[in-house]
């Protein structure tokens, strides 16, 4: 018999959005219970250490967001395994693949993304993995053999966590991207030689530009299979990577009037356009005010802001309001890299752009500046700063009479620096680099290539 659960918060999907949403609203309410519906078969856990229990250097169990006794210690209920299947509006439920079914007052919808796959001809005929989840490291770990072959098709960041991994596994690899540059959705071209330069270092053979028209058992060869791409050429393989990206998880909203533009449209306050629902995470688009359209962002720090916000308001009623900023940190065999705003853009229209760069280091770095705002920045092996220049973006600070003086760091720019610095080390109003207390469980350090858990002095006191 399905039994009918209820309570006042219910929260579908366990990744950090979701987590953090818990940590919020306990802020404010105490008393009130919550439900987090984690479809997963694991406790929740930090999605970018997955590709340390790829490599066999963690468990699940290592990487938990929050250790088994926080949710009891929080009065929350956690149901793993049993994911959310359908949502009926009308009578504030959500019904579980079980059967059964979970009745609201507050629900926050974070179920995350999941891999976006072309419709390649002959994909069903070969292996192929992703990575993302549990499933999906068990069955890559299974399938590497030291000296096998990859190809791994999107040389963007699910890529790039593919191939450092794989590498470490001996495993030897060919990656393949559709556009003429890696990391396309974050870097400008001349940012993107410096980080396929890094790669090909690394044994990692390259193929920018070029399709794959066609997968199919190979004939002959080293290698089993083989991937035909749109210029006619073939790469034999062992094992197929997918890391085309990934895309919004919208399933449960099917046949909702909760309004969708690729992802949830939200308010800053996290609400969507039904009252009483709200939206956090991977699942949302936000008003990217830089570009001036609706944009998505698969990104851990903005899902645990949007979280945080999301649970405060479901909470009290507050009207904070989350500040987006198209963000990434990230290292490639220890080459740190950081991004914010328009960085992808070679050529942006009406705008300064500063360029310094030495390929010997090798470092680059490149600010780009509009109407007197630092709208996008490239960070390559020279991150000093890189949280106070995130802030003055984020903030829109005018830096028009001093942009020059503060991307030379000369003594004009760097009084103008320490001025905002002030202003940005008394609170928790950056990510990076040092300022990653703002996620209380994890850090990330870019003297390494490594995510990982702090020292057990640091951890949080929640």
């Amino acid at each position: 018999m399905a039994d009918n659960l209820k309570s006042h918060y219910v929260i579908v999907g366990a990744g950090i959005a979701g987590i953090s949403a818990v940590d919020a609203i306990r802020e404010v309410d105490r008393d009130r219970d919550i439900i987090v519906i984690n479809g997963e078969n694991v406790e929740p856990y930090c999605r970018p250490l997955i590709v340390d229990v790829l490599r066999g250097e963690k468990s699940f169990d290592e990487i938990h967001l929050r250790e088994p006794d926080w949710y009891k210690e929080r009065n929350v209920t956690l149901i793993t395994g049993d994911p959310a299947s359908r949502l009926d509006i009308a009578g504030n439920t959500v019904e579980l693949e079980s059967g059964n079914t979970v009745t609201w007052e507050k629900l926050l919808i974070a179920t995350g993304s999941v891999p976006s796959t072309p419709p390649i001809k002959g994909l069903d005929t070969v292996p192929s993995h992703t990575l993302y989840r549990e499933d999906d490291i068990d069955a890559l770990k299974a399938a590497c053999k030291k000296g096998d072959k990859a190809l791994l098709a999107g040389i963007g960041l699910i890529g790039l966590q593919a191939m450092t991994s794989l590498k470490e596994l001996g495993v030897e690899i060919t990656a393949v991207e559709l556009m003429p540059k890696v990391l396309p959705l974050i870097l400008d071209q001349k940012a993107s030689e410096y980080a396929k330069r890094r790669l090909e270092e690394h044994g990692i053979e390259v193929i920018v530009g070029s399709g794959i028209a066609e997968f199919k058992p190979a004939d002959g060869g080293d290698h089993p299979y083989a991937a035909v791409t749109d210029r006619g050429s073939e790469i034999g393989f062992d094992l197929l990577v997918m890391a085309t990206g990934m895309r919004p998880e919208l399933s449960l909203l099917d046949g909702t009037e909760i309004d969708i533009d690729r992802g949830i449209v939200v308010t800053p306050q996290m609400a969507t356009s039904v009252p009483g629902i709200y939206a956090a995470g991977d699942v949302t688009v936000f008003d990217n005010w830089i570009e001036g359209h609706a944009d998505l962002h698969a990104h851990w720090v903005n899902a645990f802001h949007q979280g945080r916000i999301a649970g405060v308001n479901m909470a009290d009623g507050r009207t904070e309001q989350y500040r987006p900023m198209y963000l990434n940190s990230l290292s490639i065999f220890g080459l740190p890299i950081i991004t914010f705003g328009s960085s992808r853009i070679d050529e942006p229209e009406d705008a300064d752009v500063f360029i310094k760069e030495n390929p010997g280091r090798p470092s680059f770095r490149r600010f780009v500046v509009k109407d007197g705002k630092l709208i996008a920045a490239t960070l390559i092996n020279d991150v000093q700063n890189a949280g106070v220049f995130q802030y003055l973006a984020r903030e829109k600070v005018d830096i028009g009479d001093i942009a020059s003086s503060l991307f030379e760091q000369d003594l004009a720019g760097m009084d103008f620096l320490y001025q905002h610095h002030e202003k940005v080390v008394s609170g928790e109003n950056i990510d990076w680099p040092e300022s990653m207390s703002l996620i209380k469980w994890f850090k990330k350090d870019h003297s390494h290539t490594r995510w990982g858990k702090k020292e057990a002095g640091e951890k949080s006191k929640k």
